[in-house]
C-alpha cells in the first residue's frame, strides 16, 4: 500500500465514530453515528475522484468505470461493545504491529482497504472495462433494511463480493434462522437478562433472587458467579460470532446451572439449548454443522422470560429440517428465517477469478474455496462471495473484545483486492 500512513489516519477517523445502531432520528434511519460514518466514507471517496451516491442515509454507493457491472459491498455499522477490552474500543490503538478497535475487521477496515485499492487502480490510469459499484451498507449487523431500501432505488449487480469474511473466499454461507423460545416465570428469581445482539455469543447474563435464601455462596463459587445489588447474580463468559459459538463461552450456561441447582425447573432448557439433547449438530456436511447458540435472555412484562437463539443451517439442509428437531424440545417458540442457505458455483468464472488473485499474492497454490457459518452482504448479489479480510490462522476477534488486524494482514489484503479488482475490470 503506497499510502499506509494516510490509510491509518482515515481508519482512525472512522473507528472513532461509534456506529452501533441506535434510535432513528431525522435523516438518520439507523442512528446518527452510522449516518456520520457513511457520510465520512462517501466524502473521502469524492475527494479521491469517485462517483458517489447516498440513498437517503440507508446505504451509499461508490462507482467507477463503464460496462458490465461488478458489485462490492461492505458496511460501517458495528456490533455493540462487550466487556474485556484492553483499550478503548473506539480509539485506534496499535500494539505489536496490530491495530485494535471495534470495526477494524468488521467491517470499517476492509471498507477502507478496498477503497484504497480502487483508488490506486483508478489513479494508475488502467481502463475499467467493467463498472465497479461499491456499496457502503449501514444495517448489516441487524436487519438488512439498507439492502431492502436499495432495491427500491436501483438495480444490484449480478456478481459481487463482500470483504467481510475469511480468505481464501467463501462460496457458500449457512442459512440463518432466529428461534425465540418462551418460558414461564421462575419461582425464586426474576429480572433475567443477558446478551447484546442475536448474532453474538452471550458474554454476560444475570438473574435477581427474590430473597437472600437463593444466594448460595458455595454454588456461586462452583459456577464462578458474582453478586451485587444491581445485577443480582451475574455470570460472565466470552463473546464470539454467533455463527461460531464454540469460539466463545456462553454466560447463560453457568447461570442456568445455578438456577437448576437452586430448584428451578430449567433442566430441559439446559438439555435442549445448551447440551444438544436431540442432536442438531449431527446434521452436517462439507459446509459444517447446524449450530444453535442461545444469545439473548430477557424478562417480559408479565414475568415470563425469553431466550433468543441464533441457528445456522448448511445447504442443502433447510429450515424445515431443523424445525423437525426443534419441535421435539416441547417448548413454545417462534421461528424467523433471516436468510436461507446460499451457494455459488465454486468452479465458475467469478469464484475462480477471486481465488486466482489470492493464490498469486499469497503463493498458496493449494487454496480452495470454503464455506462459512456467517451470513454476509455477499447475499445481496445473485452470485456473491465473501472474500477476506481474515486470513487462516490469523484470528482477528470480530464481534469480540479486542477486535484487531495486523499491519501484515492489511497490506496483504490490499494487494489481493487490488489484483482481484484489476482482473475483474479487465
Amino acid at each position: 500500500m503506497k499510502s499506509f500512513h494516510e490509510f491509518l489516519s482515515r481508519l482512525d477517523d472512522l473507528v472513532s465514530i461509534s456506529s452501533v445502531r441506535t434510535t432513528p432520528s431525522g435523516n438518520a434511519p439507523f442512528g446518527e453515528g452510522i449516518r456520520d460514518c457513511l457520510s465520512y466514507v462517501l466524502e473521502v471517496a469524492r475527494l479521491y475522484g469517485f462517483e458517489t451516491y447516498n440513498y437517503d442515509n440507508y446505504i451509499g454507493e461508490i462507482a467507477w468505470g463503464e460496462g458490465e457491472e461488478i458489485g462490492i459491498i461492505g458496511h460501517v455499522d458495528v456490533v455493540p461493545v462487550s466487556t474485556g477490552w484492553n483499550s478503548h474500543p473506539f480509539t485506534l490503538t496499535e500494539k505489536d504491529e496490530k491495530f485494535y478497535a471495534r470495526g477494524v475487521v468488521d467491517d470499517k477496515g476492509p471498507v477502507l482497504i478496498t477503497l484504497f485499492a480502487l483508488k490506486e487502480l483508478k489513479d494508475s490510469g488502467i481502463k475499467f472495462n467493467r463498472r465497479i459499484r461499491f456499496f457502503i451498507g449501514c444495517d448489516e449487523e441487524r436487519d438488512w433494511q439498507d439492502i431492502e431500501y436499495l432495491k427500491t432505488k436501483t438495480t444490484i449487480p449480478y456478481y459481487g463480493f463482500s470483504p467481510d469474511g475469511d480468505f481464501p473466499l467463501s462460496y457458500a454461507e449457512k442459512g440463518v434462522l432466529q428461534l425465540t423460545f418462551n418460558f414461564p416465570e421462575l419461582k425464586n428469581f426474576y429480572r433475567l437478562y443477558g446478551g447484546t445482539v442475536v448474532n453474538a455469543v452471550c458474554a454476560e447474563a444475570c438473574a435477581m433472587p427474590r430473597t437472600a435464601k437463593q444466594i448460595d455462596k458455595k454454588k456461586l463459587k462452583q459456577y464462578k458467579l458474582k453478586t451485587d445489588r444491581i445485577n443480582g447474580i451475574a455470570s460472565y463468559g466470552k463473546a464470539a460470532h454467533g455463527s461460531q459459538p464454540k469460539k466463545g463461552r456462553n454466560a447463560m450456561l453457568n447461570l442456568f446451572r445455578y438456577l437448576r441447582d437452586m430448584g428451578e425447573d430449567v433442566t430441559r432448557i439446559l438439555e435442549c439449548l445448551f447440551f444438544d439433547k436431540y442432536g442438531l449438530d449431527k446434521m452436517h456436511n462439507e459446509q459444517g454443522k447446524v449450530t444453535l447458540s442461545p444469545n439473548i435472555l430477557r424478562t417480559e412484562r408479565d414475568g415470563t422470560f425469553t431466550i433468543i437463539c441464533d441457528c445456522r443451517i448448511p445447504a442443502p439442509f433447510t429450515k424445515e429440517d431443523v424445525l423437525a428437531v426443534v419441535d421435539k424440545f416441547g417448548f413454545k417458540y417462534e421461528a424467523v428465517e433471516k436468510h436461507p442457505p446460499f451457494m455459488v458455483d465454486k468452479d465458475g468464472f467469478f469464484v475462480q477469478t477471486l481465488l486466482s488473485a489470492y493464490k498469486e499474492v499469497t503463493g498458496d497454490e493449494n487454496a480452495k474455496p470454503i464455506s462459512m457459518g456467517g451470513s454476509t452482504f455477499a447475499r445481496a448479489f445473485s452470485k456473491g462471495c465473501s472474500f477476506g479480510v481474515e486470513f487462516p490462522d490469523e484470528p482477528c476477534n470480530p464481534h469480540q473484545a479486542n477486535e484487531c488486524i495486523s499491519r501484515k494482514s492489511i497490506e496483504k489484503a490490499y494487494d489481493i483486492y487490488k489484483l482481484a479488482i484489476e482482473k475483474l475490470v479487465k
